[in-house]
């Protein structure tokens, strides 16, 4: 079995998993909310300023 295969396999076997428990699909979604409100307070911190640059020349 290739490595796609298998891989997509896995997937497959998984959202099968998820559709049938509640349980373990409403912790999955959790976790993710979790993890991206937790990325998107540090990266809104750590975010620079944005610097427009113009290059026409003035003659």
């Amino acid at each position: 079995m290739s490595k796609r295969k298998l891989l997509m396999t896995a997937i497959g076997a998984g959202v099968t998993y998820l559709m049938r428990n509640k349980q373990a699909r409403d912790k999955v979604i959790s976790t993710v909310s979790n993890m991206v409100k937790k990325n998107g307070a540090s990266s809104a911190r750590s975010a620079r300023p944005r610097v427009e640059v113009n290059n026409q020349h003035r003659e």
